[in-house]
């Protein structure tokens, strides 16, 4: 039986993709929007222990540079609405080849990639899903080639 391991890789640094999202949401009009993160979401699909396996992945330069990123293995719940966009013609196969051939990490059998995006946003629940939801589709999510889910 599969299991499955999250991975959340965030930027120690300042996300200046993060910040103008954030000034450009504001000025279309969704100034309830108080901050924005972005951060990019693993998701595999594995046969082997899950302990070992989250030690060994965290290492891989290509997902994590320990010099410029930090991880985590669960969506935190610092914001009040996320938005996790991936891209359509994208199966994480190429993440995945590069996992068994170049990593040696032949327990992986799928891996998914995306895009989280946590926004901060000064409203109830239900008026801030839907001020994500717009923010989605204006900035956030090209649904030429990407589709999401609001979590």
């Amino acid at each position: 039986m599969l299991k499955t391991v999250e991975m959340i890789v965030s930027l120690k640094v300042s996300d200046n993709t993060a910040i103008t999202a954030l000034q450009t949401l504001q000025k279309i009009g969704l100034d309830k929007i108080k901050s924005v993160k972005k951060q990019d979401y693993y998701k595999f699909f594995i046969e082997d222990d899950l302990d070992k396996f989250k030690k060994q992945i965290c290492k891989v330069d290509i997902l994590v540079n320990a010099n410029k990123h930090f991880f985590e293995f669960s969506i935190q719940k610092n914001a009040n609405v996320r938005i996790l966009v991936k891209n359509i013609d994208d199966d994480g196969n190429s993440i995945l080849l590069a996992l068994k051939n170049s990593f040696g990490f032949k327990n992986v059998k799928n891996v998914s990639k995306a895009t989280l995006w946590s926004l901060s946003i000064n409203a109830e629940e239900k008026e801030a899903r839907k001020i994500a939801e717009k923010a989605a589709k204006e900035l956030l999510v090209n649904e030429n080639y990407q589709e999401y889910v609001i979590l």
